[in-house]
């Protein structure tokens, strides 16, 4: 009777090793799964804002062209979801180079007319 209380008191802090070990391991799957799947993320986000950009840069085109062949005086066109062009050169003579921006993504066009 004596041995098997010896035993028993012997492996009394075998549970809480078990459970840290099993911890560190559940920790380290879940960074090692979120270093690869949160750049994945902006990145999925970044293509949303991406295509904005790419609408506004395309609005920007379409104005110049627009100014170049038909009207001299248009005005340029407002943009109403955040997004806003720059276009160089201003007088809409070409070529011409159009950045489109849009939540801090940027599209580029240069289109020769």
């Amino acid at each position: 009777m004596n041995r098997s209380r010896t035993i028993s008191l012997n492996q009394s802090g075998v549970a809480i090793i078990i459970t840290i070990l099993l911890i560190g391991f559940l920790l380290s799957m879940v960074f090692a799964l979120s270093a690869i799947f949160i750049p994945k993320l902006r990145a999925s986000s970044e293509i949303k804002s991406s295509v904005g950009a790419m609408y506004a840069a395309d609005t920007a085109v379409e104005w110049c062209i627009y100014r170049a062949r038909k009207d001299d005086t248009a005005v340029a066109p407002i943009m109403d979801i955040g997004s806003a062009f720059t276009v160089s050169p201003s007088d809409c003579t070409s070529p011409i180079k159009v950045l489109g921006t849009y939540r801090g993504v940027t599209r580029a066009f240069e289109v020769s007319f």
